[in-house]
């Protein structure tokens, strides 16, 4: 395959196309991955010594050719822009030198050149270095330590560390606090005189309990004939964080929320994300509208934006609502908004259901929460349940979003897409060879409908003593979303128009996709944003990743350090992902992977395995065979079902099972992904 992003192409030595690319890099120690950023343009995977050149998110040229096994790889060649000023790692004395040895994985140490005032090296601590030298050939980086985080030890301190090593900022500059504050605390009828009042309609939020912001409400009107309207109200954030502002300048270059197990750390000042942009019960709230009109089928026959502004009716929790869907009572709700729910209910099997048939994909994964004390230590894992309620918001938001792509495509004005391109044909190709080996039928998944035939794969994982693994499988083998100013449609959704318009309290590009929508609303023709549409895509698609990156670190330490009370206990486990080294198990019920340095096992194999280690400070885990006994399944037997139970025998030591389940008590307190932020809420 010949990348169509590139700069320009020579002959290789071995005849092949060779190709100068340009792009962000994705650093994993010894390896990296060049993110594409063209439709239908695959990762390329990047080695060689020119990785010790660049750093995480760095922009780099790369020499790019295609491999035999059609895999696109290449080496780094020079670094065009540099991601961030700072490093984050480890203070070590080497040599009677301080040297800082990066948080992330294998990346080349850097020297410390010296020391900030009134900053006093310790040894092990962890560290924040401001780049003075970037990294040549022959020569590593250096720079001045200006922060020490603390232990590694010290939970908070490691949150800490994954945060400032991904460029993500906690505290907000005082000019943008005071900006966010000079709005006021309350609304005054003056300022929606030029909107479409709509306090008198039933309007209710839908969130997590321990929500803190609630930045859409639902709405659903009997038009008669079987014809019903759905509003989706946002939000208006764009009405207070106009362009050329400090208050907007921040918010692109965070860019998104990040909700980590022990805090959140908002894309908005609290005054506007806790506050004017929260829609909450009884409170006047500026916002911007998506009505559908939709038959009984589940078709959407018309599409209407408005301004308006709205006064939600009631605050519901996802049990509330799941309660009223199955028909039981739930105080202090009004009988209009009792019937509304109840067509919602009815609504969204409709709605799912045409999804579906169109060849939208729903993955059935465990969504595990760690639970953590004020202090940042954790306290214990639950596995969120997935229950009707959380689905009906999310075709709701699904549907919203859709829909105004649809409008501002129709309108021809630009606007970012949300991108989901077709999988590559070569991760098809792996995927069908390992669901094969799981038993299951998955040749279909390589035709010319790989949507179809990735349902037929996700019905056949119902009820499979695999499920999670498959879901999983199936997952890691999808392109990767990310904001485009152009697009050929949304994969996972089965969508040809795709935006994101739900939550531009916590996502920069929901906020810009709002003053699209305003401009098209005003009938204006002049560009809604001074950002370049495909460097702004670049941007936020980059500091997306950063946070998911964060999110899931931060998860696996903290998982780690309560997998370190089972040192030395065995447990049952199943082959997830094969890697030059060995394999990761997944490890029971537990949402854990560790890593088993063993050859010739294939995913799905299930094996019994000792926790042998735990580096809390990486969130690694290190297995070994119960007994050092190779696995019957790396034998020759069929791979069985990975049962969540805790295995006795073997030669380790056996402890109480720690109880992955058990539900902290929690005040709100971060927690995850929760605050504000519920199942499916835009993809």
């Amino acid at each position: 395959m010949r990348p169509h992003w590139k700069k320009k192409e020579t002959r290789g030595a071995a005849g092949g196309h060779e190709a100068i690319v340009e792009g962000v890099i994705q650093h994993k120690g010894t390896f990296a991955f060049l993110l594409s950023e063209k439709p239908g343009v695959e990762d390329v995977f990047i080695r060689g010594r020119g990785l010790d050149l660049a750093m995480d998110g760095d922009r780099v040229q790369a020499r790019v050719r295609p491999e035999k096994t059609g895999r696109l790889a290449g080496e780094i060649i020079a670094v065009v822009k540099r991601a961030r000023t700072s490093m984050v790692g480890i203070l070590k004395r080497v040599n009677n030198n301080w040297v800082l040895f990066p948080e992330k994985g294998n990346a080349p140490p850097a020297i410390v050149s010296g020391f900030a005032p009134k900053i006093v090296p310790i040894e092990g601590a962890f560290a924040v270095l401001e780049v003075t030298r970037w990294p040549a050939p022959g020569a590593g980086a250096a720079g001045l330590v200006n922060e020490i985080l603390g232990d590694p030890g010290d939970m908070r301190a490691r949150i800490d560390s994954i945060l400032r090593a991904r460029g993500i900022k906690e505290n907000f500059p005082p000019e943008v606090v005071a900006q966010a504050e000079s709005f006021g605390a309350r609304l005054e009828p003056a300022q929606w005189e030029d909107r479409e009042n709509l306090i008198d309609l039933p309007i209710c939020t839908i969130d997590g309990a321990d929500a803190k912001d609630f930045d859409d409400a639902v709405s659903l009107e009997d038009l008669g004939g079987g014809m019903l309207r759905l509003g989706v109200h946002i939000a208006d954030v764009a009405h207070y964080v106009k362009p050329g502002t400090a208050l907007d300048a921040e918010a692109y270059a965070r860019a998104t929320s990040v909700y980590l197990p022990d805090r959140v750390v908002p894309m908005l000042p609290p005054a506007l994300s806790d506050n004017l942009c929260s829609l909450v019960p009884r409170q006047e709230r500026l916002t911007m509208s998506a009505f559908m009109d939709i038959n009984s089928s589940g078709k959407v026959v018309k599409r209407r934006l408005a301004k308006t502004v709205i006064r939600s009716w009631r605050r519901f929790t996802y049990d509330e609502i799941q309660t009223m869907l199955e028909g039981g009572k739930v105080p202090d709700v009004h009988k209009s908004i009792g019937e509304a729910v109840k067509r919602m209910g009815a609504l969204t099997d409709v709605l799912y259901k045409r999804r579906v048939a169109r060849g939208a994909l729903d993955f059935n994964l465990p969504e595990y929460r760690i639970n953590a004390d004020p202090h940042g230590r954790p306290l214990g894992v639950s596995l969120r349940p997935r229950l009707k309620s959380h689905r009906l918001i999310e075709e709701f938001m699904l549907l919203a979003n859709e829909a105004v792509a649809t409008e501002l495509f129709a309108a021809k004005r630009p606007f970012l897409h949300r991108r989901h391109d077709n999988p590559d044909p070569l991760k098809l190709k792996n995927l069908s060879i390992a669901l094969g080996e799981l038993g299951l039928t998955a040749g279909h998944i390589e035709g010319s409908n790989a949507a179809k035939g990735l349902q037929d794969v996700l019905r056949q994982a119902e009820g499979h003593p695999l499920t999670t693994l498959i879901n999983s499988l199936m997952v890691r083998s999808m392109r990767q979303a990310v904001y485009s100013p152009e697009s050929e449609g949304h994969f996972g959704i089965a969508t040809r128009f795709y935006s994101h318009f739900t939550s531009p309290i916590r996502r920069y590009p929901d906020l810009m996709t709002h003053r699209a929508v305003k401009a098209l609303l005003a009938g204006t023709k002049e560009n809604h944003t001074a950002l370049p549409l495909d460097k702004a895509g670049v941007h936020c698609s980059e500091r997306e990743r950063a946070a998911a990156d964060a999110e899931h670190k931060s998860v696996d330490i903290m998982r780690a350090e309560m997998m370190k009370e089972l040192v030395g206990s065995i447990m049952d486990g199943a082959v997830t992902t094969i890697i030059d080294s060995g394999a990761f198990i997944m490890l029971g019920d537990t949402g854990a992977e560790g890593l088993l340095r063993v050859n010739g096992l294939k995913p799905g194999m299930k094996i019994k395995v000792m926790i042998a280690g735990v580096d809390t400070a990486e969130g690694k885990i290190d297995l070994s065979l119960e007994g050092g006994r190779p696995p019957q399944a790396a034998q020759g037997q069929q791979p069985q079902g990975n049962g969540p139970r805790q295995a006795g025998g073997g030669k380790g030591r056996q402890r109480p099972p720690l109880n992955f389940a058990r539900v902290a008590r929690n005040k709100g307190r971060g927690g995850g992904r929760s605050r504000g932020r519920g199942r499916g809420k835009g993809r």
